[in-house]
């Protein structure tokens, strides 16, 4: 019976392991994702190349040009 607790605690506890580094790698994408998409609303709109473009840097262009 000795035999069979040892291999039964260490499957367990190397499933155990398995799962908390897999769950943390997981939160852990999770993370940078938001922090990606966070920083990309921060930085507001991007540039398109058109006349009637609103964006800060073309709104502040026009502003500075008169």
């Amino acid at each position: 019976m000795g035999w069979q607790l040892i291999l039964s605690f260490s499957t367990t506890i190397s499933a155990l392991l398995i799962a908390t580094f897999l769950m943390a790698a997981i939160f852990y994408r999770r993370y940078k994702v938001f922090q990606y998409n966070r920083q990309r609303y921060l930085a507001g709109p991007t540039h398109i190349e058109h006349s009637r473009c609103k964006c800060h840097c073309c709104l502040w262009e026009e502003k500075h040009r008169r």
